[in-house]
């Protein structure tokens, strides 16, 4: 107690404790026969003690317990965290389809595809690894051209750090013209120095022609990625539920620099592919500027996961989509029993003998009830003019009626 007469607050865990060193067992003496979760809590001398273990030990009798903490109101809801970054982690798999005979305009809330609008063409796989430093994507693409005789897409591997600045990343498309294969690959580093090595290359048949410049990065103020990065972002915006405008710079195959910009949307739409519906899908507009204006030049749309239900570029014919053609159901095809009997030899002769058998029975059976005739002529003139399709059913129906006359 103090002069002013307030209590002196003191902090006195028990931190350190006094130690008897005798208390530490001979390393060389039997231990009693003890079960595994009742070993005596005690150090050997050969014990190896690290400083961060001695550290544990000083702190565990201040720690607070399992009930303290369930008790605690720690004020945060825990549906407002921001998603870690396994949320935009993972594979998904999309199909390329071509419009037949119409454009694409989503600018309706609901969009509706039918199997007689999109013709599948080919596949695009996109695929989200964590790395000890950031992410790892990797893309690739294969589709159908023309009559389906040849075959175009790209491959993608990129890497980039946790706040999505690009490590590297090499992008790398082939297309075929006529009897001509056209590959053009672009790749960027990375340096220390904020200065990118752009490196691009292209190549007909057996003819290479390579370009490589230096873009410094250090004033600009928007972040650099290549296609990878832009699909990483836009998984990364969905996730965390932004809205409004994200710009960055970006690099063409042609080695251009681009300005673009992402425009998250507020609103959410509605998708229906073939059978499955998408609620609360996220829409995005890719935008990239021209003579100082920015023009849309894509959209996209993701659910709130960060998968992408569809996606297609302004001017192009064909599209990205999650959802595929439901399978056609294909008709067994059934071979008649008489086509089946006749590959076999004895089945064969058993039904020969026994449709002669049947002939005679019917003939000697008409024979001997005259009075049969005039109704079986009746029933074949009938049958002969109306000429019905279901055979057995007007058969039924005349006896039926003959029986009721």
């Amino acid at each position: 107690m103090d002069a002013q007469g307030q209590q002196e607050l003191r902090l006195d865990p028990p931190l350190f404790v006094t130690c008897d060193m005798e208390q530490f067992r001979d390393p060389n003496k039997k231990r009693a026969a003890n079960d595994a979760c009742e070993e005596l809590d005690k150090l050997d001398a050969q014990d190896e003690i690290s400083v961060s273990s001695i550290i544990s030990a000083l702190l565990r009798p201040i720690e607070p317990s399992d009930d303290q903490f369930k008790v605690c109101d720690w004020g945060i809801n825990p549906k407002q965290f921001m998603p870690t970054k396994q949320a935009i982690i993972f594979k998904e798999q999309l199909f390329i389809s071509k419009l037949r005979n119409t454009n694409c305009k989503l600018n309706e809330n609901l969009k509706i595809f039918f199997e007689r609008e999109l013709e599948q063409i080919g596949r695009f796989c996109l695929n989200v690894e964590e790395s000890y430093d950031g992410y790892v994507i990797f893309s690739s693409s294969k589709m159908k051209k023309g009559k389906g005789l040849t075959e175009c897409g790209h491959q993608l591997k990129g890497k980039y750090d946790d706040r999505f600045l690009l490590i590297c990343e090499k992008r790398s498309e082939f297309d075929r013209i006529d009897n001509t294969r056209v590959e053009k690959t672009l790749e960027l580093r990375n340096h220390a120095d904020l200065m990118l090595t752009a490196i691009r290359e292209t190549k007909i048949n057996e003819e290479v022609q390579r370009f490589k410049a230096r873009i410094d990065i250090k004033d600009r103020d928007h972040v650099f990625v290549l296609d990878g990065g832009i699909m990483l972002l836009m998984r990364h915006l969905v996730c965390n539920n932004f809205v409004g405008d994200f710009e960055y710079y970006t690099m063409n195959l042609y080695g251009r620099v681009l300005r673009c910009n992402l425009v998250v949307s507020k609103e959410r739409k509605e998708v229906r592919i073939f059978y499955r519906t998408y609620k609360n899908v996220v829409h995005i507009f890719t935008q990239q500027c021209f003579n100082d204006e920015l023009q849309d030049v894509a959209e996209t749309f993701m659910t709130p996961e960060g998968r992408i239900v569809l996606h297609y570029w302004r001017g192009y014919n064909y599209l990205l989509h999650a959802a595929c053609m439901p399978p056609k159901r294909k008709e067994p095809v059934l071979p008649k029993l008489e086509l089946m009997w006749r590959q076999n030899t004895q089945l064969a002769r058993k039904f020969q003998e026994l449709k002669a058998l049947n002939y005679e029975n019917a003939t000697s059976y008409l024979s001997s009830n005259s009075q049969l005739a005039d109704f079986m002529q009746d029933y074949v003139l009938n049958l002969l003019r109306y000429k019905p399709s279901n055979v057995l059913e007007f058969s039924i129906m005349f006896f039926q009626n003959m029986a009721k006359g």
